[in-house]
């Protein structure tokens, strides 16, 4: 037999074995379509999230941050003073120091790394806690001292600006930016004046020009960003920068640029993804779960199919026997039987792609508000083509490995000992 005309007779009874149990494959074809369904369903759900607030994190935070404080290469104490004749031999509690730190020539350090590779943009800046008082409400804000116009380059935070300018604050030296959720604690509207202390510090009336709205809600309810003198006068640290922003080309290079930014200016610095590693860590189990669960689902569906072929080789072992009595090939039956897995998967998979992006479609559309990590007044969807290709090959595998164990005992069919009815 040719080797065309031998594909077409394989090709025929597996189509054939199909359709005589197409309720039984329909089920399998269910089974299979679920785990797809599942797959992208909970992917886009949990990559919507994560992908979401990845995308304002990284817009609104720095990249790289860089603190005053620097890395110690010093021992304990006791070691400094190790002398020939011991100078100190116990020490019982070392206070801590009074000295203000600060970044040492932040001019001369902002230029230097906005020249390093994958750098856009640099910024110095000061950041305290502070008190905000509107009539008889207060509440404590996280004050940043910035230069309005290169803190823009850093963190573009004019483009979430819902009231006022962002110009505005950079001319207007007693000006105050609030984000729109500790305005609404505060009761305070735009022209509003604000009454910021910080502790040991006296009280300073700022006038609100702004109402930022990152869509971030940890970041809108303590922000108030104001002009980098005035927060140098609330926190009583004058004419010192306690803190560097960088901004990248790649925010996946942060790590790296924090490593060689330490190694270059003795500063711990430290990057967006050490910042949010607990955020991090828990998306990181979040799709570990979702995959176990997906795993298991389309396993289920793998054995539905399992079962059906094996229930066939079963009762069709004295069909098979005629077939290998007239020519067909120990390969031409294992091929049936996989070709019928195939199929399976593949309906399968067809269906569950059309049912998850039906899905995704109907629960990007539902209103949802919520309040997290990030703000939303709908489902946040990742739509991903990867998800669906993602499930035809994973119920492609399925379909193939629960199909070779059934192909492999259809094929090792003696006829002539089913002939003589003496195969089980």
């Amino acid at each position: 037999m040719r080797p065309l005309a031998r594909y077409r007779l394989v090709a025929f009874l597996a189509w054939r074995q199909l359709w005589e149990r197409k309720l039984l494959h329909g089920i399998a074809v269910c089974g299979v379509a679920l785990g797809v369904l599942v797959l992208i369903a909970m992917n886009g759900i949990m990559q919507g999230f994560q992908v979401r607030f990845l995308q304002e994190i990284t817009r609104v935070a720095p990249h790289v941050t860089l603190f005053e404080k620097r890395l110690s290469r010093e021992g304990p104490m006791l070691a400094r003073h190790e002398a020939p004749t011991p100078i100190v031999a116990h020490v019982r509690h070392a206070q801590p120091s009074d000295r203000i730190e600060r970044i040492a020539r932040p001019t001369d350090l902002v230029r230097t790394l906005e020249s390093l590779p994958g750098v856009t943009a640099a910024c110095a800046g000061l950041v305290g806690q502070g008190i905000a008082t509107v009539g008889a409400r207060d509440q404590g804000v996280d004050l940043r001292g910035i230069d309005p116009d290169t803190q823009d380059r850093c963190t573009p935070l004019s483009r979430y600006v819902v009231q006022g300018a962002w110009r505005t604050l950079a001319i207007t030296a007693d000006g105050v930016a609030l984000g729109v959720t500790l305005a609404d604690n505060l009761g305070a509207r735009l022209g509003d004046r604000v009454r910021v202390v910080a502790p040991g510090g006296a009280a300073v009336s700022l006038k609100v020009v702004a109402l930022l709205d990152t869509g971030i809600p940890g970041v809108d309810r303590v922000r108030a960003f104001v002009n980098l003198r005035t927060a140098q006068t609330i926190l009583r640290r004058p004419d010192t920068i306690g803190r560097i922003e960088v901004r990248m080309r790649e925010p996946d290079d942060a790590r790296a640029l924090a490593a060689r930014v330490e190694a270059l200016t003795g500063y711990d610095a430290e990057s967006w993804q050490e910042t949010n590693a607990n955020f991090l860590s828990l998306f990181s189990m979040q799709n570990r779960i979702v995959a176990m669960q997906i795993v298991a689902i389309l396993t289920v569906g793998g054995f539905g199919i399992l079962a059906i072929q094996i229930m066939i080789v079963l009762q069709k072992t004295r069909d098979i026997a005629i077939l290998r009595s007239i020519g067909l090939r120990r390969n031409d039956i294992l091929l049936t039987f996989l070709a019928q897995g195939v199929v399976v998967a593949l309906l399968g998979a067809l269906v569950g792609d059309l049912a998850g992006w039906r899905l995704l479609e109907f629960m990007g559309a539902l209103k949802v508000k919520s309040e997290g990590l990030v703000k939303s007044d709908h489902f946040l969807i990742h739509k991903d083509p990867w998800f669906y290709l993602y499930g035809a090959v994973f119920s492609l595998v399925v379909g193939l490995v629960a199909s070779w164990i059934p192909a492999t005992r259809g094929a090792r069919v003696e006829p002539v000992d089913v002939l003589r009815g003496q195969a089980g």
